[in-house]
């Protein structure tokens, strides 16, 4: 299952890339936690580059969209001590990486049940603690804890990309070039020169 923090999120919906973001999931649920729901429309009355982005996510198609309750229960509360060593009301008080930090926790506790979980960020921060996450998990199993199976991944916006190209998502490589120069003037977590990114080659571009 995929669990998307807001950033990926925003970068797909401003740039009105709906359906290629739905192919890169393969057509699977996009789940993100309250807090995330939250942002994807509170966040752009602050920052107007992601406007679009609140004027789609309303119209996102029901079906492949899941919005997961952050009710914090004890399991969550102790979740949130063990991997972000802060109690959860000091936590979600704190508007600053909070959606983030729920897609983590949600994510850590669906592997333990048993899930493969990716987890979709593009923060150098939440990018370290989810591979963090993914090795605690790894110890965990050997030492008998936990459901056997879960297993949790990373990914970021430039491997929703990859995946939505594999997928014949667009239309032509121009066309992608040009959603992507859109993406990477959002903000500052895509690399400029889309050519840095490898994503022009073949593969992941089928041959000539």
């Amino acid at each position: 299952m995929h669990i998307l923090d807001t950033g990926p999120i925003f970068k797909f919906l401003t740039t009105d890339c709906v359906p290629q973001l739905l192919k890169a999931l393969g057509n699977n649920v996009l789940n993100v936690p309250a807090a995330v729901d939250f942002e994807i429309t509170d966040t752009p009355r602050r920052r107007e580059q992601f406007k679009r982005a609140a004027e789609v996510w309303p119209r996102f198609p029901e079906r492949f969209k899941n919005v997961i309750p952050d009710t914090p229960t004890d399991e969550l509360r102790t979740c949130c001590r063990s991997v972000l060593g802060v109690d959860f009301d000091e936590m979600y008080a704190s508007t600053k990486d909070r959606g983030e930090n729920m897609a983590i926790l949600h994510g850590v506790l669906m592997a333990r049940a048993g899930k493969q979980v990716v987890l979709v960020c593009d923060e150098e921060a939440g990018t370290a603690k989810i591979k963090q996450q993914a090795n605690v998990l790894k110890m965990q199993h050997t030492r008998g804890q936990h459901v056997a199976g879960g297993q949790i991944q990373h990914a970021d916006t430039l491997t929703l990309l990859r995946w939505a190209i594999l997928a014949g998502a667009f239309e032509s490589q121009a066309v992608f070039v040009k959603k992507y120069k859109a993406m990477a003037n959002l903000d500052e977590a895509l690399p400029k020169d889309v050519k840095a990114t490898g994503l022009t080659k073949r593969p992941p571009w089928p041959p000539a």
